[in-house]
């Protein structure tokens, strides 16, 4: 036997259970393609070596721990880019734990704590994230691109001591935290992770069933609020919307121990509510009530909803937190009503959408103008439109878009979906600066809403700053890997501006396959960079076969970049490739 000091790689796939019940064929065929495709190139590339297959994941060994974590990151990335987000129950999606200690080799098999620490590691990591050991922190904590949040101590099972967690961050560790992912699911004070799902319409009328989404989300910003709570974000909690699962499933596929569920009737101006809490590691419901009100009670139902949540969980609540506790856009049910009825429409990015969107803002600010929310989105949706040029006259609703946006500041300066509206508002008289400083108040308020980030990284990309973008829309993708396909056409923007072609076109490709027709005009502008025109004039014509309407004066509209030369140069490659 050969004993030896090495970093341990730990890897388990999230779900796979369920989806091998579901479809068996299906499922290993994804495993095995991302580990031919992905897991095992990236392997090779970092100089290590898998040692054992495990079924749902593997154990690989590295003599340097930067090429370990390393092939961990790129693994992780390429998988997110891999995924289809619009099919949740068919991604593959890896934890990851990680340790430095001494194994012993015997007929190309490792042993020892060194493989046990990790493996026992790789539960407390969340779906598609990585969490290491104390001795790998310590190696590493100050020679790479990325930070390190502290978890805690752990006591891990069948280990004697006690081992220091973290989980691996987006962040320099030199740089201040800006956001703590969410699904770090326990620390020293072990707070507790939950998650909101969408709740059920039960009413006849389909076309209520806004009105459920609307209170599950109220329901996450509100327990949002509590600082010793993490709550899923809306955009994780609504991929289980119309899927069947266990929660016990959920909780694992979010990282959450526990899960709230209800569904919502709604019968002329009477409501009827049902809500169920229950944990996710034992399966039972640890409380659960039905509320028969009046509409206009809803407020007090969802009052009552969370602080009932707020007490089962044992969280106790400072005043500021108590005051923060009911968080809604408005306390008229009137304007409540027509607000969540234009989010609903506002997610659908297209003209027709954002007019029905609008007008919904514009009835929910008639009954409630002094709620900066309202405000708010009335201003991003108009914003919005003005960059697309969808209205009449441009300019007058990119100036009702400031207007508005500057009310929603004056009612409450940390309105992040303000600062975005202002965001928009200057991407689109190109002012980029202003807009980039604009963005990124919007994601320091905000920390963990990944379209945000998503959306400074865009405005990085066209003030010139790729890498800086880079950055931002990955940790976008990481707080939110089952997030909409557009993330990944700014990535691939971004590495397009970067000079990186490589990567831009495999995004691109990716982001093209997600949603038909988009991220080609990037890959026509990517192979042009490069100097291959003709496979610039090939994705040329798949991008007309998609969206015969496209023309190059159209699109150059919304191209707000900081340099007049690349906008020139793109447009004589667009041209050249055979674009009207």
């Amino acid at each position: 036997m050969e004993r030896r000091l090495a970093a341990i790689l730990a890897a388990d796939m999230v779900g796979f259970s369920r989806q091998m019940q579901e479809d068996e064929v299906r499922t290993l065929e994804n495993l095995n393609l991302v580990r031919t495709m992905i897991v095992d190139p990236e392997v090779a590339t970092h100089r290590g070596r898998i040692f054992k297959n495990t079924g749902d994941g593997f154990l690989a060994e590295f003599a340097s721990a930067v090429d370990a974590l390393n092939c961990a990151r790129a693994i992780q990335e390429a998988i997110g880019l891999h995924n289809q987000p619009e099919i949740p129950g068919e991604q593959v999606v890896f934890r990851m734990g990680m340790n430095i200690g001494d194994i012993i080799l015997e007929n190309d098999d490792v042993f020892g704590d060194g493989v046990n620490i990790a493996a026992r590691l790789e539960p407390l990591a969340p779906p598609g994230g990585i969490v290491v050991a104390d001795t790998v922190h310590d190696q590493l904590w100050n020679k790479a691109d990325f930070g390190f949040e502290p978890l805690g101590s752990k006591q891990l099972k069948n280990i004697t001591d006690p081992v220091e967690v973290y989980l691996v961050v987006a962040e320099q560790a030199a740089e201040p935290r800006r956001n703590r992912p969410l699904a770090a699911a326990s620390s020293k004070e072990d707070v507790p992770v939950l998650a909101i799902l969408p709740f059920e319409n039960m009413s006849a009328d389909a076309d209520q069933e806004f009105l459920a989404d609307g209170l599950a989300e109220d329901l996450i910003s509100s327990l949002s609020q509590i600082g010793h709570l993490a709550v899923s974000p809306r955009s994780s909690a609504f991929t289980f919307k119309g899927r069947a699962a266990t929660v016990e499933e959920i909780g694992q596929e979010l990282g959450a121990r526990y899960i709230v569920t209800g569904s919502l009737r709604k019968s002329a101006d009477r409501i009827r509510v049902s809500v169920q809490l229950a944990d996710a590691q034992t399966g039972n419901h640890m409380w659960s009530n039905r509320y028969d009100r009046m509409l206009d009670d809803i407020f007090a139902v969802q009052d009552e909803i969370t602080l009932t949540v707020a007490t089962a969980l044992q969280v106790k609540l400072t005043e500021g937190e108590q005051a923060l506790l009911r968080y809604t856009s408005t306390n008229n049910v009137e304007a409540w009503t027509q607000f969540i009825r234009g989010l609903s429409h506002f997610r659908t990015v297209n003209a027709e959408s954002y007019r029905h969107a609008r007008a919904c803002f514009e009835r929910a600010r008639e009954h409630d103008p002094d709620s900066a929310q309202i405000v708010a989105m009335l201003a991003c949706t108009l914003a919005i439109e003005g960059r697309f040029h969808w209205g009449a006259d441009r300019d007058d609703t990119l100036q009702q878009a400031k207007e508005f946006a500057d009310q929603a500041l004056r009612i409450d300066p940390k309105n992040a979906d303000a600062w975005a509206a202002l965001g928009y508002w200057h991407m689109a008289y190109m002012r980029l600066e202003e807009s980039v400083a604009a963005y990124g108040r919007a994601a320091d308020l905000e920390p963990e809403h990944a379209d945000l980030r998503a959306l400074y990284a865009l405005a990085l990309t066209f003030a010139e700053r790729p890498e800086e973008a880079i950055r931002e829309v990955r940790s976008a993708i990481r707080l939110n890997p089952l997030g909409p396909g557009w993330y990944f056409g700014i990535l691939g923007h971004a590495f397009r501006y970067a000079g990186r072609y490589d990567e831009a076109l495999a995004v691109l490709s990716d982001y093209n396959d997600r949603s038909t027709g988009f991220g080609l005009v990037d890959m026509v502008l990517t192979c042009a960079d490069m100097g291959d025109m003709e496979s610039a004039r090939t994705h040329g014509v798949n991008l007309l076969a998609a969206r015969p309407e496209f023309t190059v004066d159209n699109w150059a509209l919304t191209q707000n970049c900081l340099d007049p030369d690349r906008l020139a140069r793109d447009r004589a490659s667009l041209v050249g490739a055979g674009l009207p």
